[in-house]
């Protein structure tokens, strides 16, 4: 064997015993973080990591839902969760995550058959159309509200989710001021274990104002943290608390 191989003999020897060395050598664990800073619209958010995992001796698994079993090291939140929905986020969502089964996270309900009775509201109307369509200077004859009202709505015309729920509040003003959850009185729900369809957008559905039976889209989001905080009678879960989250 030439002398000039000798060293790029010895290299190669010791750069495998690096790497079986590191094959074998235990994973080395990260810190558990002290405190985490999440940046949102609502203001900065200073999480107290090391309180919530040591003090209320929280699982790991009840907010890192990604791991699969409790042996592993949970994934960071920003992995998953942007500061920001924006396009980039939208674009690669569906790529965050594993498989579908982590969609229901999240898109917790879709809609599925309206539990309306068109017969028996002609009747309580007593066969006056108008009551819940336009007049014959919008329509001519009574027709779908999603012929003309979209999913999204224009300036000009609102959203068919809008355009229907003012018209049921003209009657069914009791349920609003009710302030029932969810939308079951009237809508029968995908069960989403089994829905393999597209997804709506949550803006859809948790809008920004407060108007209507389903929560707004910042309330949905707190309820996630807050219904825990209740539970354990721990933490900052009331009104007058917010600046012990966010910061201005």
């Amino acid at each position: 064997m030439s002398k000039k191989f000798l060293p790029i003999i010895i290299v190669l020897v010791i750069l495998f015993g690096l790497a079986v060395a590191g094959y074998f050598s235990p994973e080395k664990k990260e810190k558990i973080p002290v405190r985490i800073l999440f940046k949102n619209s609502g203001g900065k958010v200073i999480f107290t990591h090391i309180r919530h995992h040591r003090d209320y001796e929280i699982p790991c698994d009840k907010c890192h839902h990604e791991r699969e079993n409790s042996d592993q090291e949970p994934l960071p939140c920003g992995s998953c969760h942007p500061e920001a929905f924006d396009k980039d986020y939208v674009r690669d969502h569906i790529r965050s995550f594993p498989d579908t089964s982590y969609c229901a996270q999240c898109h917790h309900a879709e809609l599925g058959k309206l539990n309306f009775d068109h017969a028996a509201h002609e009747e309580y109307a007593d066969e006056d159309c108008q009551t819940c369509h336009h007049d014959s200077d919008i329509e001519k004859e009574p027709q779908k509200c999603g012929n003309c009202h979209t999913n999204a709505g224009t300036a000009d015309v609102p959203s068919v989710r809008d355009a229907a729920h003012d018209r049921c509040i003209s009657c069914h003003d009791e349920m609003f001021e009710e302030g029932l959850k969810g939308c079951t009185p009237c809508h029968k729900m995908q069960n989403m274990k089994d829905y393999s369809g597209d997804f709506t957008a949550c803006g859809q559905c948790h809008q920004e104002n407060d108007k209507d039976l389903v929560l707004n889209r910042s309330s949905a989001f707190h309820d996630q943290c807050m219904d825990c905080h209740k539970e354990l009678k721990r933490g900052p879960y009331k009104e007058s608390e917010c600046s012990r989250c966010h910061l201005k």
